[in-house]
């Protein structure tokens, strides 16, 4: 027909979609994928707490580990003895300069053969090989000790803290016990200053008891069999990080006994001192 110009046709709103649809998907991250735009909103949200949180994670595992790699070792000794600090993981040479110190304060410092001694001669004593000697320990001796190690060319080589506790060795423990028609029991004590570990075992086997309590001078733990008639062989141990004794005996209660009658039996008891840590002669 003449004097007509033909025109397109609109497109249907479904291809208008398709095309939509197509773009979103050629310019998503993802190619080839397809998300709302809340979901994929929500996705990159949820992305960013897991990275987070798994960062999170990560600095409190190293935080952990770091934490217990650092802790300064500890070394124990027995009053009115002798104790060796030695250097940790660490092997010294003859132009490397050494130096100790207690709580900051100087002590020693020397290379080799030559050491000056800031504190009592007779106390201390440094060696060759770096190794520190205390005699004559007593209480005041605990505290932080530092070993600075420089060498031939005034590096820093080896900082390292140690931690000492003085202890005394444990007195002897006593089992005492209470047969009675309305009573049974266990007591084991021991006199001394310092609060010890105190265990009480029946037939080798540990018992769950409280304390242990102090009361003019003496330690003291209880337990109150249940049995009406008690025959068993009991354990009294006393120990620190230096030291341990024990003290043995078979208690028989039978109902014949008198009211709260009080036995004890004077035997040997045995004595043991405990390895000590990081102490070794140079």
């Amino acid at each position: 027909m003449e004097g007509l110009t033909a025109t397109r046709p609109l497109p249907s709103p479904q291809l208008l979609q398709r095309k939509a649809a197509d773009h979103r998907r050629t310019s998503s991250p993802w190619p080839g994928a397809f998300f709302p735009a809340g979901q994929f909103a929500a996705m990159i949200l949820k992305m960013n707490f897991r990275g987070i949180f798994l960062a999170k994670c990560l600095v409190v595992l190293f935080s952990c580990v770091k934490g217990s790699a650092d802790e300064d070792p500890k070394v124990y000794g027995i009053q009115n003895s002798s104790v060796f600090l030695n250097i940790p993981d660490f092997k010294v040479e003859k132009q490397q300069e050494i130096t100790w110190l207690k709580n900051s304060i100087h002590l020693t410092k020397g290379k080799g053969s030559n050491v000056k001694y800031y504190k009592d001669r007779k106390k201390y004593e440094m060696f060759t090989n770096g190794t520190l000697k205390i005699d004559c320990l007593v209480e005041e001796d605990s505290g932080n000790y530092k070993v600075i190690v420089y060498n031939g060319m005034g590096s820093l080589q080896v900082e390292k803290n140690l931690l000492l506790s003085i202890q005394e060795i444990v007195s002897k423990p006593e089992i005492k016990w209470i047969c009675s028609q309305k009573l049974i029991k266990v007591i084991c004590e021991v006199k001394q200053k310092n609060k010890p570990a105190l265990y009480l075992l029946q037939n080798n086997t540990m018992l769950s008891v409280n304390g242990p309590i102090y009361t003019n001078g003496t330690w003291k733990i209880e337990y109150p069999p249940k049995a009406r008639i008690l025959t068993a062989k009991f354990q009294c141990e006393v120990k620190n990080d230096v030291s341990k004794r024990t003290d043995d005996q078979e208690i028989k209660c039978s109902d014949d006994e008198t009211p709260m009658q009080i036995q004890q039996v004077d035997d040997e008891l045995k004595y043991r001192e405990l390895p000590q840590s990081l102490v070794h002669a140079p």
